[in-house]
C-alpha cells in the first residue's frame, strides 16, 4: 500500500506512509515513496493501485472489532461477512446468540463456515437467543429463564475457550437483579467478562427500572451496552442526567458500550453526556437482522460515523472500534506497526456533507468513513455493497398475525382520530403493545409489520418509520395488507 495514512491510537500514531505486508504481518514502513526501493516491491500486490480514491484519504487502522452483533439465532444477521469482512470489519462478535446447550452449533454450522473471524458472548440461558426468549426477554421472571446446569456450563466454555470471551445478560425489571447476581457470579467463575444489556424493550413495563442496582454489582472489565438507550432503565435520563451509579461504575473498571442497534442510541442523550466529559469507551453497532436496512446500524462503521457527527475525534473513534474492545475481549486485532499482525481495516475519510438519524433527531457531518476492506491474518477481503434479502412476502396471513395486525391497525386509527401527537417513541410502544397483546413473537410480528410497511423484510426502526409515513399512509397500508393487497407498499 502506498501513501495511505497510518492511524495507530495505541502508539499516538498519524502519518502517512507506504507499507508492505509480508507472511501475514507488517513486515516494512516507510515514508511515502519509499517502498520503490524495497527489494519486495516488485513481486507485491499494490492494494491501493485497486482502489479508486485518492490514496490520501486512505487510513489503515488496526482491525476493526464489533464487540456487539447478533448473527446467531432468531435474530441473526443472514450472512456474516455482510457486517464482518466485506464491512471492512475483521473480527465480529455475538452477544448472547448461543448459550451452553448452542454453542457447539454455533462454532460448527455459523462460526467456521464464514470468512469473518467470530468470537460470542455465551448467553446465560441454556438455549442463547431463541424466537421465544428474545421476545419474552424483559417479561419473564427469573424462574422463567432455564440455564444449563453447572457441569453443562462449565463443559461448553472448556470445549470452546477461544470463541467464548464472555458472558450476555439482559438485565430487566421483571428477571430481576437475582439474574443479574447469577450472571457475575458465571462470570467470575470463568474470569470472563460481562456484557450487559441495559433498557427495557418491553413496553408494558412501569416498575421502577433497576439499573443502579446492576451497575453496583459490575466490576472491571464488565461492559453495559446501550449506554445511549432512552427506553426506560437508561443511563442518563430525560433531563440528561447521568446516575450517579454510572460514575461509580466507571471508577470500578466498568466499560460503556453504544451498541446503537434499532431504537438504542438518542443523540440527546449521547450529546449531553459528551459535553459533560463523559464519552463511550467502546463503539459497536447491535447489528442484527432489523437493523439491516438502518442507516446508522449495519455496522460499526456506520456507527463510528455517527459518533464522528457528534464530536469524538477521528483518531478516539477508531480506538473503540479496535484497540479498546480487543484489549477487553482478548481478541487479538493488528496494528499498523512493523512485526505485528497483519490484521488491519482500511478505511475512506470523505469530506462531504452526511446526515445522521437516531430515528428522532437528524445531524450533519462533513467528515464520514467509508469501509474499502480488511485483512485478516494477512487476507485482503474487499468490502463489498450487498443489501440484505428480502424475507418471503405476505401471501397469506395466519389467523394470529392477521390479529396482530388488524389490533395494531385498530390502534392507529384510534390515535390518528382522537389525538393530534404522532411520534416514533409512542408508536414503537404501540406497536410491540399490540404484537405482546396479540401473543406474536417479535420475529414474526416485525416479519409482518415490515412486510406491510415497506414490502421487505426490514426497515427503520418501528414507531419512526410510522412517523415518517404519517398518519393516512401508515392506516393505509395496514389496510390493504388486511384487504389483501398484492404489494402491500404499493
Amino acid at each position: 500500500m502506498l501513501g495511505v495514512r497510518r492511524i495507530d491510537p495505541a502508539h499516538e500514531v498519524d502519518e502517512f506512509v507506504d507499507v508492505l505486508l509480508v507472511d501475514g504481518r507488517v513486515a516494512r514502513l516507510g515514508q511515502p515513496g519509499d517502498a520503490a526501493s524495497w527489494p519486495e516491491f516488485a513481486d507485491a500486490r499494490n492494494i491501493t493501485s485497486e482502489i479508486s480514491a485518492p490514496t490520501s484519504s486512505l487510513i489503515l487502522c488496526p482491525g476493526l472489532i464489533d464487540i456487539h452483533t447478533h448473527f446467531y439465532g432468531s435474530v441473526g444477521v443472514p450472512n456474516i461477512d455482510q457486517i464482518g469482512v466485506h464491512a471492512g470489519v475483521p473480527t465480529v462478535v455475538d452477544a448472547g446468540g448461543a448459550g451452553a446447550s448452542s454453542i457447539d452449533d454455533f462454532v460448527a454450522h455459523r462460526s467456521s463456515r464464514v470468512a469473518t473471524r467470530t468470537r460470542a458472548f455465551m448467553s446465560i440461558e441454556a438455549a442463547g437467543i431463541t424466537e421465544h426468549s428474545h421476545a419474552h426477554s424483559t417479561s419473564r421472571t427469573t424462574a422463567q429463564m432455564q440455564t444449563a446446569s453447572l457441569d453443562n456450563f462449565l463443559g461448553a466454555i472448556e470445549r470452546h475457550a477461544e470463541h467464548v470471551v464472555g458472558l450476555k445478560v439482559w438485565a430487566s425489571v421483571r428477571a430481576g437483579v437475582s439474574w443479574v447476581d447469577h450472571a457475575t457470579n458465571l462470570s467470575e467463575l470463568i474470569q470472563r467478562p460481562l456484557l450487559v444489556h441495559v433498557g427495557e424493550i418491553d413496553p408494558t413495563t412501569s416498575a421502577q427500572p433497576i439499573s443502579g442496582e446492576v451497575l453496583d454489582r459490575l466490576q472491571g472489565g464488565d461492559i453495559v451496552t446501550h449506554c445511549f438507550t432512552g427506553l426506560p432503565g437508561a443511563l442518563i435520563d430525560s433531563e440528561h442526567r447521568i446516575l450517579p451509579e454510572v460514575h461509580a461504575a466507571r471508577g470500578r473498571g466498568v466499560q460503556f458500550d453504544a451498541a446503537p442497534g434499532l431504537v438504542n442510541l438518542r443523540f440527546d442523550r449521547a450529546t449531553a453526556a459528551m459535553e459533560q466529559g463523559w464519552l463511550p469507551d467502546i463503539i459497536s453497532s447491535d447489528s442484527h437482522r432489523f437493523a439491516l436496512d438502518r442507516q446508522g446500524a449495519r455496522s460499526v462503521v456506520d456507527v463510528m460515523n455517527t459518533f464522528l457527527a457528534l464530536g469524538l475525534s477521528l483518531r478516539a473513534t477508531i480506538e473503540r472500534a479496535s484497540v479498546r474492545p480487543a484489549d477487553l475481549v482478548s481478541t487479538p486485532t493488528g496494528r499498523p506497526t512493523v512485526g505485528e499482525p497483519a490484521t488491519l481495516s482500511l478505511l475512506r475519510l470523505h469530506n462531504t456533507p452526511r446526515i445522521c438519524s437516531d430515528g428522532v433527531e437528524t445531524i450533519s457531518t462533513n467528515e464520514w468513513l467509508e469501509p474499502v476492506g480488511c485483512f485478516l491474518d494477512g487476507t485482503w477481503f474487499a468490502a463489498t455493497q450487498t443489501s440484505p434479502s428480502p424475507s418471503t412476502p405476505i401471501d397469506g396471513l395466519t389467523p394470529d398475525v392477521r390479529m396482530y395486525l388488524q389490533a395494531l391497525t385498530n390502534e392507529l386509527t384510534h390515535l390518528r382520530e382522537h389525538d393530534s401527537r404522532w411520534r416514533g417513541a409512542e408508536l414503537h410502544q404501540l406497536v410491540h403493545r399490540a404484537r405482546i397483546d396479540c401473543g406474536i413473537p417479535i420475529v414474526a410480528g416485525l416479519d409482518a409489520f415490515y412486510q406491510a410497511m415497506t414490502g421487505e423484510g426490514t426497515g427503520p426502526a418501528a414507531g419512526w418509520l410510522l412517523e415518517e409515513l404519517g398518519p393516512a399512509d401508515s392506516v393505509d397500508r395496514l389496510t390493504k395488507v388486511l384487504a389483501g393487497a398484492p404489494n402491500p407498499a404499493d
